[in-house]
């Protein structure tokens, strides 16, 4: 018994140096902190010293879901009211991951024609990094929520939305300095992001109304050649 127990200690021990918990736990919370305190040094860092990490990324997407879910089923009375029944996890995925993929497409196509130097997969780890502040901030409100009074959920609303001030902060800066644009330049190109996002989105509508009359009209012919078949 002893030594099954030592064997599996060593086994757990092993398995832990080999992922290196201390290396996981600096890219998944204290590199994020770091660009929010030196944006400007940490995403020089982020681009150039490849510290962006693709599963960081993914992990705060996760996250991302994973709030707006509990927010729909766990937070307070006073906040919203909770449904498991009515929460549709797909929807809530498309929710953040349509966004973030809309505005590094957007994003990317438009630097491109202003020689911006970021690529699309940079681009996009820095996008599910900005996420980091409202994933913080929002989980740990959702349980507070339920302990909060009518007149104290002011509270709950001004950290949400510091939350989201710090996703558009880390996202500009972020934009800034991968792509190497002047303050200016990236307003400019920022704005045209969304006239871009506008554009693929309209398509996308454009493309599957055809898709959709296409397949009305193909099963419109098949019932007619199966009713003179039969």
């Amino acid at each position: 018994m002893t030594k099954t127990f030592k064997n599996t200690f060593l086994k757990i021990k092993s398995f832990i140096r080999k992922v290196d918990i201390k290396k996981r736990l600096f890219e998944l919370f204290v590199f994020p902190f770091y660009l929010i305190t030196h944006p400007l040094k940490g995403y020089e860092e982020f681009k150039l010293e490849k510290k962006g990490k693709m599963w960081v990324a993914i992990t705060y997407i996760l996250l991302m879901i994973l709030s707006m879910t509990l927010k729909q089923t766990s937070a307070g009375f006073l906040v919203s009211t909770p449904s498991i029944t009515r929460v549709s996890i797909l929807k809530t995925a498309l929710f953040v991951i349509v966004p973030v993929c809309l505005i590094a497409l957007g994003n990317w196509a438009i630097t491109t024609l202003f020689d911006g130097k970021g690529h699309i997969k940079e681009i996009f780890i820095m996008l599910g990094y900005s996420l980091a502040p409202y994933v913080w901030l929002s989980i740990p409100m959702i349980g507070v929520s339920n302990f909060l009074i009518a007149e104290e959920l002011q509270i709950y609303h001004v950290v949400l939305n510091i939350g989201i001030f710090g996703i558009v902060y880390l996202a500009f800066f972020g934009f800034l300095v991968l792509h190497e644009f002047g303050l200016f330049k990236n307003i400019v190109t920022l704005i045209a992001t969304l006239i871009a996002i506008m554009v693929i989105l309209f398509v996308g509508l454009l493309v599957l109304s055809l898709l959709q009359q296409i397949y009305g009209f193909l099963e419109q012919v098949y019932k007619e050649y199966i009713m003179r078949t039969s």
